[in-house]
């Protein structure tokens, strides 16, 4: 004897000749009625997550990702588009209190406020991005605080022994004003080792740059200086450095800085202006600090964000 199939109902009118009609996005399978043309399910469940964590979209397309491998310690998510590659840590800190009262009672993981900041820097993305990017629910305003907050909370990288220096500035308008940014480059690792934003181009803003630098740098052996044909550089070494070997190359030629320019140009032009200068020194040194992390750990942003997040858990 044959079994009798058990129709379902419609909840509309009652009636048993339905058929399937596919599935939700949560795979519960979707009936049709015949008769009314109502369309219902009989399951609302819903489709639970690997993980509790927010999944990321790509920085690059803003797509969503899909979980590729999943490790021991972390989950690497794949775009679907574009194939670009991220890892997310299974073990991300809770939401914690950082030591200064500014950045007390965030209430995001640190490890997702970190991203924000370099992805930021790195990417040169926007607010708005950042937030569709790390897929969580925040305002972009939030973003924006966090990362002023955060660019000056972190010092800039300096080696141990430095020989060779080089120095140079360029030229930022700022609501019709040209402002001076000045940035000295190691030579051996390109790593930037202090800066300075002036009004003027004179002898007393490279004294300024240079003493940003030698009051982190505690070896008094001799540093050349290689710089363009500015005579404040040659006023100040000469009147008031005297370990400084002073180099002189080609306009242009000093390609260590102009290399940085062109990344902090593209970076303001993305950026489409600031509206306050306090928040132009913010960004200029958090612009520093991240270059100096990317170069020192091989571009991994893992590793840069672990990296800051040692720093702030043991300050």
């Amino acid at each position: 004897m044959s079994k009798s199939i058990q129709r379902p109902t419609c909840p509309k009118c009652g009636s048993t000749n339905v058929w399937k009609n596919g599935h939700d996005k949560y795979h519960n399978q979707l009936f049709l009625c015949k008769d009314c043309r109502h369309s219902f399910k009989l399951t609302h469940s819903k489709k639970r997550k690997n993980f509790s964590f927010p999944y990321p979209k790509c920085p690059h397309c803003g797509k969503a990702m899909e979980i590729h491998k999943i490790r021991r310690g972390f989950v690497v998510f794949r775009c679907r588009s574009c194939r670009f590659k991220d890892r997310i840590p299974l073990n991300l800190p809770y939401p914690l209190s950082l030591p200064l009262e500014p950045f007390k009672y965030f209430r995001f993981p640190i490890y997702i406020v970190l991203k924000a900041f370099v992805l930021y820097f790195k990417f040169n993305m926007s607010y708005r991005a950042l937030k569709n990017s790390l897929n969580i629910d925040v305002s972009h305003v939030t973003i924006y605080k966090w990362i002023v907050r955060l660019s000056f909370f972190f010092s800039i990288f300096i080696p141990e022994n430095v020989f060779k220096v080089h120095g140079d500035e360029t030229v930022v308008v700022f609501k019709n004003r040209k402002y001076y940014v000045w940035f000295l480059v190691d030579h051996d690792t390109n790593l930037i080792l202090s800066w300075h934003v002036s009004r003027y181009r004179d002898m007393s803003q490279v004294r300024i740059l240079l003493n940003k630098f030698f009051s982190c740098y505690s070896n008094d052996s001799a540093v050349e200086f290689i710089t363009d044909g500015l005579g404040a550089y040659d006023a100040a070494v000469n009147l008031l450095f005297k370990n400084i070997d002073h180099t002189v190359v080609s306009l242009g030629g000093n390609n260590q800085c102009e290399s940085k320019f062109s990344l902090f140009k593209d970076f303001i032009r993305l950026k489409r202006r600031f509206k306050k200068f306090s928040n132009f020194l913010c960004y200029v040194h958090g612009f520093c600090v991240v270059k100096n992390l990317f170069k020192l750990h091989g571009g991994d942003v893992n590793y840069v964000i672990s990296s800051l997040a040692s720093i702030i858990t043991t300050s």
